[in-house]
């Protein structure tokens, strides 16, 4: 079964932390998270500056959401280290599917907080449907159809319930 890059970079890091948490994985790469009340229709960002990587978060949003931000922000810091070295992930582009890195940053996040596993545990259990399957695993439909989408491009068979919608965290 052939492997994309993308799920190759967040296995290393969980094997190497031994974390899925993205909060935890950013602050074992000494990145600086922090919370803002700045801007209410923004819900993360990241730049870096004198070497040091800095993730915004909106205090606004619910805890889930929060976790969710925070893995896509990883997502830019470890698969676009070059973008953010020449400027900060600006709020115009953030979560656009038009946006090759918004993309990657997105299956990034799904692959993170979503294990292979428990995606198939679930898919067998005959009294889960799809949103009920998102929801004992804590993450949107939408960031569930990202996993689903890594896994059909990593060889599993899985059937697409929805159109990827990478837009989800603008809303």
């Amino acid at each position: 079964m052939q492997k994309d890059y993308i799920y190759e970079r967040v296995e290393h890091l969980v094997r190497k932390y031994k974390t899925r948490n993205p909060l935890e994985l950013l602050e074992c790469m000494r990145a600086v998270v922090m919370e803002t009340d700045r801007y209410e229709r923004l819900k993360g960002y990241c730049f870096l500056s004198c070497q040091t990587y800095y993730v915004m978060i909106s205090s606004f949003l619910p805890e889930p959401e929060k976790k969710i931000v925070a893995a896509h922000e990883l997502g830019h810091i470890v698969l676009h280290k070059q973008e953010l070295k020449m400027a900060p992930m600006k709020d115009s582009v953030l979560y656009d599917m038009t946006s090759r890195t918004e993309y990657e940053a997105n299956l990034f996040a799904a692959d993170t907080l979503i294990r292979d596993n428990e995606v198939e545990v679930r898919s067998k259990d005959p009294d889960l449907n799809y949103f009920s399957m998102c929801s004992s695993l804590d993450v949107s439909p939408e960031l569930m159809s990202f996993k689903l989408y890594s896994l059909v491009r990593r060889g599993y068979s899985y059937n697409m319930p929805m159109e990827i919608d990478s837009r989800f965290l603008a809303k």
